[in-house]
């Protein structure tokens, strides 16, 4: 019987961003304007494609990071720091660690072994990927994560307020979003001063996106709020969605209008970039809850399993896009035709080997 008690329209609604993770890099191999080391770049492309690529890239993460912080503290006062952290290492740090050091590189080959670049894997391995073309994938979530619910943990073990809070369902005060709007678009500006909205760096251990580090942290922590004042349970905090997806129509619209303008843009243009792709960042995440608590709140077998194997889609579905992207490659089709193929089977083979490997095979289940 299913439990009255959970909120089956957010395990959905991840089910779905996972789902336009996979048509986010799906859609870069057939984007106009491509960044030039993707990993497999079809000569067949189109600047819808770059369009699409552009408004999904914004608010998918960002949607995680909220989910993720709102089921998180929950999950600590039950189980207390040790037992949290431990559970944590072994179902987001073991899969981000294997995933860093053996899976990552073997999708940064595809750069190489889709353009013919005559060099093994093992030699690629050894060499070029610890260098210019050191990345963690779609594996760098999971590191992000895994220090974020650390620092989750260390500031519960020090904080009694924290440890014995419950959850008040509350409405949140009219200035709330803005002011997080707010700041969230004055460190995102801040930090795009130095670096591009779509450069990624690196430090030690963390791959990330400097601009959007600001994103990560304040999702998460916005996630933890929301929970402890009972957003979107039966009672609280459950606004219209009429107001939140026209804002996100609208500031898509004109989010993509900015980057559509120039390659060099002028420090204002910058200001209204940065406001746009934070305000249709947070109109995207609650129209998207809105949506999903009033039409897909359920617990029906495929968005059930979509929901229990979301974790293994995003995990494996890398290892399985690429190459259906490279093999199509050669593959005379007319987009419209082949980009659903690819992403459609990319996303049907991804859940299959979470349902049929990942959840089933001994400890490898205990992780997925």
């Amino acid at each position: 019987m299913p439990n009255s008690n959970r909120l089956y329209f957010l395990d959905n609604l991840r089910a779905l961003v996972v789902i336009l993770v996979i048509v986010l890099h799906g859609s870069m191999t057939y984007m106009a304007y491509a960044p030039a080391w993707w990993y497999v770049l079809d000569p067949n492309n189109s600047v819808i494609f770059t369009q699409l690529a552009l408004v999904l890239d914004v608010p998918i993460m960002p949607i995680l990071f909220f989910l993720v912080g709102y089921f998180a503290l929950p999950s600590l006062q039950k189980r207390g720091v040790k037992l949290f952290l431990k559970e944590k290492f072994m179902r987001i740090g073991i899969p981000w660690i294997f995933g860093a050091l053996f899976l990552a590189p073997l999708i940064a080959y595809m750069i190489y072994f889709s353009r013919h670049i005559p060099m093994s894997y093992l030699q690629f391995w050894t060499t070029d990927f610890w260098g210019a073309l050191y990345q963690q994938a779609v594996y760098w979530f999971l590191g992000i994560l895994m220090f974020l619910f650390l620092g989750l943990g260390l500031v519960y073990s020090q904080s009694n307020r924290l440890r014995t809070s419950t959850r008040v369902i509350s409405l949140p005060p009219r200035t709330l979003f803005v002011k997080f709007v707010v700041i969230m678009t004055g460190a995102f500006f801040a930090i795009n001063l130095f670096f591009h909205i779509d450069n990624w760096s690196h430090i030690y251990l963390l791959a990330f996106q400097p601009v959007r580090v600001p994103l990560y942290i304040g999702y998460f922590m916005l996630g933890l709020y929301a929970e402890r004042r009972g957003w979107f349970t039966i009672g609280g905090f459950n606004p219209e969605l009429g107001p939140w997806a026209a804002t996100c129509f609208l500031t898509g619209l004109g989010y993509l209008g900015c980057r559509w303008t120039a390659a060099a843009p002028s420090l204002f243009l910058m200001i209204i970039t940065a406001s746009l792709f934070n305000v249709f960042c947070l109109s995207s995440l609650m129209a998207g809850v809105l949506f999903f608590r009033q039409k897909v709140n359920s617990a029906g077998a495929v968005w059930a399993s979509l929901a229990a194997n979301s974790y293994g889609i995003y995990y494996i579905h890398p290892l399985i896009l690429y190459p259906l992207a490279y093999v199509f490659v050669g593959i005379s089709l007319p987009l419209i035709i082949k980009v659903p193929a690819v992403i459609g089977l990319a996303i049907l083979l991804s859940w299959g080997v979470s349902a049929l490997l990942l959840k089933r095979l001994p400890v490898v289940r205990a992780m997925f």
